[in-house]
């Protein structure tokens, strides 16, 4: 809720418990602040870079293994979510470090205006695969960021650059304002020369960044499996994204008292612009604040003989904003989603009061979770509010909303806890990104016995970020037309990565090797029906 700064900060120091859940758990998880140390009180924040998590007792199960499905846990032998949760607040933290103030203390190194931090100086995913066919010429001013929205030339985004459009359900998230949600990508290192040399030095010819690369690599036997970290690496491979939403430049002040915010020029073609009547043939090139409101981190794994029950696959960690929506009055329980009663529904009804940055409750008959119509492709509007021709008409309002976003599913009751933990540290030295939180960790694992309706396959069995998968936290579509583009997990969803060579041979989790087909444009919708289900 967009209040001043020091409510925001208190209200996310205390965990923001009250508006995610009913209840506290009666054992409390302990905070491991720097990865590498233990859990101990008062532990510092630091920027080390965690290579993976923590002992887990909970993963030698070979049979029977739950996961977090069923009671809490009562003591560390049982509680198997929270070193991942740590490992996800270690890498938050460590990555969202100012690039400035390496090794500096952390109230430096975490200050919201010293400048870019870690991730932002990794590449982006079109330094790496190569530009979309299409993008506007704006001129960038020293000191900000270029985010640039492609397009195939004929009225289609496309994914090589920064996007608004949400992956697999192709809508957009839209704030209050009526203004789009950007989207940006990032790589580390050892992934981007993984992909660029999958096969080592002794096979030259192998690409995944390219079509050709990809074909070499498929007609030479090669199986995608992206690095790990093992010990004497510091990292496995990586990935972000970072989901912006568009501020008034004119509040920068304000702004970065609630936010991590960075000064940045967008600019869009014109063949993605909407000028009405104006017989004007422009692009979109506006100065901006844009205020960090989500991100995804994935990091490979590994699984060696004392953790079983965890697959080699990825971690997805999702962190959101403190702001960006309610909590919907009958949230799903994380820990028993067979028992949820809005499975395959989009919208999530909530009664919230207060002030979010993706629902307006003086708008409350708007629908929740709305998927806008934008036919082939959504337009920007030539001056803001940029979304303006998608924005829903409200029952007894003059007034139109944006998405109207609610969390669908309830934030796991140790999360929460572990959450304002980590919160009151960053509290206590002034950070903005106190005003954060983690909405959970995934990790691929076979849940048993099974929990259907659901994914079995990813601890938790669903988890979706509000404002990177709106329409999609609450569906599973089992051999469904779209599936498992259409499910609410993370893990479930990337299994369907394949490269773009070849016979659809499995990219390993990971769509990035897509990105080589120039100009790839989103998949199709899923069906109307399906995205029409209450």
């Amino acid at each position: 809720m967009r209040r001043s700064a020091p409510f925001a900060i208190l209200f996310a120091a205390l965990g923001c418990a009250f508006l995610l859940s009913a209840s506290t758990p009666a054992y409390v998880p302990a905070a491991d602040y720097c990865a590498g140390q233990g859990p101990t009180t008062g532990s510092p924040l630091c920027a080390t870079l965690p290579g993976n998590i923590g002992p887990d007792p909970v993963l030698k199960i070979d049979n029977g293994y739950r996961g977090i499905v069923g009671a809490n846990p009562t003591a560390p032998s049982n509680d198997v979510e929270t070193p991942f949760d740590n490992y996800s607040w270690q890498t938050f933290v460590a990555l969202n470090w100012a690039q400035s103030q390496a090794g500096q203390p952390a109230q430096k190194g975490l200050d919201g205006t010293a400048g870019p931090r870690v991730w932002q100086g990794w590449s982006r995913v079109s330094k790496v695969f190569g530009n979309s066919p299409v993008q506007a010429n704006c001129q960038v001013p020293q000191g900000y960021e270029y985010f640039s929205i492609g397009s195939n030339g004929s009225g289609k985004p496309t994914a090589q650059n920064e996007e608004y459009i949400e992956a697999a359900t192709l809508k957009p998230a839209i704030d209050v304002n009526g203004n789009y949600t950007l989207y940006e990508r990032r790589v580390n290192g050892i992934e981007i020369a993984y992909l660029k040399a999958p096969g080592g030095p002794g096979q030259p010819t192998w690409n995944l960044t390219t079509v050709q690369g990809q074909q070499a690599f498929v007609n030479g036997g090669g199986k995608t499996n992206f690095p790990a970290f093992t010990g004497t690496t510091p990292n496995g491979a990586m990935e972000i994204k970072a989901a912006w939403r568009i501020l008034d430049p004119k509040n920068h002040a304000a702004n970065q008292k609630l936010y991590y915010v960075v000064r940045a020029v967008i600019g869009v073609p014109p063949d993605l612009v909407d000028r009405g009547t104006k017989a004007i043939v422009a692009p979109v090139c506006t100065k901006v604040d844009l205020g960090l409101v989500a991100m995804h981190i994935i990091q490979k794994n590994v699984t060696t003989k004392d953790t079983p029950a965890l697959k080699a696959d990825w971690f997805w960690t999702t962190f959101e904003h403190v702001d960006n929506a309610p909590l919907a009055t009958n949230a799903c329980d994380i820990t028993s989603p067979g028992t949820c009663g809005m499975l395959n529904q989009t919208a999530c009804p909530t009664a919230a009061t207060g002030s979010f940055s993706y629902y307006d409750p003086t708008l409350a008959k708007a629908q929740t979770n709305f998927p806008a119509n934008g036919g082939k492709a959504f337009k920007w509007n030539g001056s803001p509010p940029y979304a303006k021709a998608y924005l829903q008409s409200v029952p007894g309002s003059t007034r139109k909303a944006g998405s109207q976003i609610t969390r669908c599913w309830q934030v796991y009751q140790i999360t929460q806890a572990l959450n304002a933990q980590w919160q009151g540290q960053l509290k206590a030295i002034g950070s903005v990104f106190a005003n954060y939180m983690l909405i959970g960790t995934q990790w691929g694992a076979a849940i048993e016995p099974r929990s259907s309706p659901g994914p079995e396959d990813a601890a938790p069995n669903y988890l979706s970020n509000t404002v990177l998968e709106t329409y999609l936290q609450t569906f599973y579509e089992p051999g469904g037309k779209y599936s498992p583009f259409t499910t609410g997990s993370c893990v479930s969803c990337h299994t369907a990565a394949t490269l773009v060579a070849g016979t659809g041979q499995t990219a390993n989790f990971s769509f990035l090797p897509g990105l080589a087909s120039a100009g790839l444009v989103r998949m199709l919708p899923p069906s109307k029906a399906f995205m029409q289900k209450k």
